[in-house]
């Protein structure tokens, strides 16, 4: 079967947008590992999820653009766009998205911080009586641990007291 030159530029910028599609999307893991510090086998998972979504963008790609034949032109193509997201888009892209990841960040905290406001209104009103209860308990275990050891100090007496008394028997 001849595939026609416009044909074969069509599958060729396919496959180079396909490159690029796949180099974005691995900047959009590299935001999340930079907004987002994770163990080793959250990173191997996260790798694991990238080459799934990869193989499934390079099927779509040539399914799509070539019927499924793979030819020497598609590799080139998808290398040829992951190089020129790489060095054109990628700085770009990953500045906008670290940008919006951090006014989503500071949006969540004036948020958090406003709904929270009542709350530690209402913690340090409860705090008053809960500090004078804790109050008296720890003045009652520091009677009690001084009483305990005036007992022990006693006991200590009669200890010898009987000590001496066995010793006269």
């Amino acid at each position: 079967m001849s595939v026609s030159i416009g044909n074969q530029a069509y599958i060729f910028l396919s496959c180079v947008f396909g490159g690029m599609i796949i180099a974005f999307i691995y900047d959009i893991f590299r935001v999340r590992r930079k907004t987002i510090k994770s163990g080793n086998l959250m990173v191997y998972f996260e790798d694991f999820i990238y080459w799934i979504i990869v193989a499934l963008v390079l099927f779509a790609v040539v399914y799509y653009s070539n019927e499924g034949e793979i030819r020497g032109y598609l590799i080139i193509g998808i290398a040829l766009g992951i190089i020129l997201y790489t060095l054109v888009f990628s700085k770009i892209v990953m500045k906008i998205f670290l940008f919006v990841v951090r006014i989503i960040y500071k949006v969540i905290i004036t948020i958090s911080s406003l709904i929270l406001v009542p709350i530690k209104i209402i913690c340090k009103i409860l705090m008053l009586p809960l500090r004078k209860i804790y109050k008296y308990i720890n003045i009652s275990f520091m009677r009690a641990r001084k009483v305990g050891k005036i007992n022990i100090v006693k006991l200590k007496g009669y200890k010898r007291l009987i000590k001496n008394i066995r010793k006269k028997i």
